[in-house]
């Protein structure tokens, strides 16, 4: 079977995916969206890609492109909108009725090591396994949590086990796949290996500066209570501490002292309730709760005029790069993914996790011109940043070369 699947590829360029993704949710974010693009792209390059996710109960759900498939599993106890992975049975026989080329853990978790272990008890299959890195767990949890106490190589020295944890990990895998060049490297320099980067790009097709209204602009200015004289500030993420919305709060506040702001806060997450009680303690936020409508979210980018980010542990940051696409100038933190976005001509860049620091660059941005911003934005998101349909074409490419590295690796054996 394995030399079947290798002659097939190798004949028709068809690539059979399975991915085991612990962290989607048909409520949920990001992770949500990437994985529906991954499956349309899929179908467009003409490749079958199975999305195994922990659920509420056994089900599949066929789209064009591939597959989604839940396996039963307990509800996350922190943020019921997930379920996650605790045994690997059934995982595993579904991973072998699949018999994939490819195999991807998306997970440091659970359903990492699930994809990691996997071994076919018939020994008829042996896929090439990715380990795909969608978070970087230290910044995450490390970081946010420690960082106000203590310096970043501190927290890397005391928390050495975890990075020796991942390092592991990404040792059961043929390659260990990140969003961007410079987690690449960090997470090298940390031990994993068999690091490659491919950077996701954005959805230019959806976000666009065309799409700013200004009677959009007036109606999310009513939410935050303000007169289409004050400025519009949006922020996109879950409601997560690594996505530091209390910095973000506190930032409009302080900024408020000079001139007036309105924020408009769009996610959800495992802090929603403490968002809410942070909001209402300053004047002009408003919690606007999830938008899975993208057309509905690409206005709202449109529409703002400036977007605040806080979290410093972002591996890519595609809200970041939405965000340019539609023009928006940007405020983000010095750390992750998001500051390497940051280019002088429509953004500026405050310490993570400094409050002050953000309001005082939300002052500075009001300064600019924001035409000439808004068209710089773009321009990066065009010719910098690309179209998320690059992402996935250097992705399936990416597979086609491990696969045609192991079918020679197969031939070479076999002489």
């Amino acid at each position: 079977m394995r030399h079947k699947l290798s002659q097939l590829w190798a004949g028709r360029g068809f690539v059979k995916i399975v991915e085991i993704s612990e962290f989607y949710s048909e409520s949920g974010g990001g992770v949500r969206t990437y994985t529906h693009q991954k499956l349309e792209a899929s179908a467009r390059l003409g490749h079958e890609t199975v999305i195994v996710a922990p659920g509420a109960e056994n089900r599949e759900q066929s789209l064009p492109g591939g597959k989604i498939v839940w396996v039963k599993s307990p509800r996350l106890i922190v943020d019921p909108r997930y379920h996650i992975f605790v045994s690997s049975s059934a995982v595993d026989s579904l991973i072998a009725r699949e018999a994939p080329d490819i195999l991807v853990g998306a997970s440091p978790w659970k359903g990492g090591w699930i994809a990691g272990q996997w071994r076919d008890p018939d020994q008829r299959l042996n896929p090439v396994k990715v380990l795909f890195m969608h978070a970087d767990p230290m910044a995450v949890y490390g970081y946010t949590l420690l960082g106000r106490f203590i310096s970043q190589p501190a927290i890397d020295k005391m928390l050495s086990w975890f990075w020796r944890y991942l390092a592991r990990l990404s040792a059961c895998y043929d390659s260990t796949l990140v969003g961007g060049s410079r987690l690449a490297r960090r997470f090298t320099n940390f031990g994993l290996v068999r690091v490659s980067a491919i950077p996701f790009g954005a959805d230019l097709s959806t976000f666009s500066p065309k799409l700013r209204s200004e009677n959009f602009r007036r109606s999310m200015l009513d939410a935050c209570r303000l007169p289409e004289t004050a400025t519009l500030v949006l922020t996109v993420g879950r409601h997560h501490p690594e996505k530091r919305l209390d910095t973000v709060i506190a930032a409009i506040k302080t900024a408020q002292r000079t001139r007036p702001f309105g924020l408009y806060v769009v996610g959800d997450g495992l802090m929603r309730r403490r968002v809410e009680r942070l909001a209402v303690r300053v004047p002009n936020v408003y919690v606007a709760g999830q938008i899975n409508d993208r057309q509905r979210l690409a206005s709202c980018m449109a529409s703002a005029d400036i977007l605040l980010h806080g979290s410093g542990a972002e591996t890519y940051g595609i809200v970041i790069a939405e965000a340019l696409a539609s023009g928006l100038p940007i405020v983000v933190p010095d750390q992750g993914g998001a500051a390497d976005f940051a280019e002088q001509e429509y953004a500026e860049v405050y310490v993570t996790g400094d409050h002050a620091a953000a309001a005082h660059a939300l002052l500075k941005i009001m300064g600019r011109n924001r035409g000439a911003a808004a068209s710089a934005a773009e321009n990066a998101a065009r010719t910098r940043i690309g179209s998320d349909s690059n992402h996935f074409d250097q992705l399936h490419t990416f597979y086609a070369e491990l696969l045609a590295r192991r079918h020679r690796s197969d031939h070479a054996n076999e002489s």
